[in-house]
């Protein structure tokens, strides 16, 4: 895997930068791309979403995730309702060598 970048928008991890700021209350909706050639399960900490749609159809199925998997080359959109839970968590990719090389951001989520 040389020459693999392990970033999410184009960062790699770091525990003094928040990536995303959210608002408690709001319902956002993401779009997760993998310009990759390998499959990324992206995983979120605190809320559950619903994917709503996805390059691979197959991957809308009904009912709250935490995890996802984000094909090679492709793309997942999901709703994330933002409630519950003030302030920071992170998101990342499942496979722990990829997350362990800075493939995480963290979110802060405030009233």
């Amino acid at each position: 895997m040389s020459g693999m970048s392990f970033t999410i928008d184009g960062k790699t991890f770091d525990h003094e930068r928040v990536d995303q700021h959210l608002t408690m209350g709001d319902v956002e909706e993401w779009t997760i791309t993998n310009p990759s050639m390998v499959d990324h399960p992206f995983h979120i900490h605190v809320w559950q979403f619903q994917v709503t749609e996805a390059c691979d159809q197959r991957l809308v199925s009904p009912g709250l995730k935490d995890t996802v998997v984000v094909p090679a080359g492709g793309w997942v959109k999901f709703v994330l309702h933002i409630t519950d839970f003030p302030g920071k968590a992170v998101y990342h990719c499942h496979i722990l060598d990829h997350e362990d090389q800075g493939m995480m951001g963290i979110f802060e989520a405030t009233a």
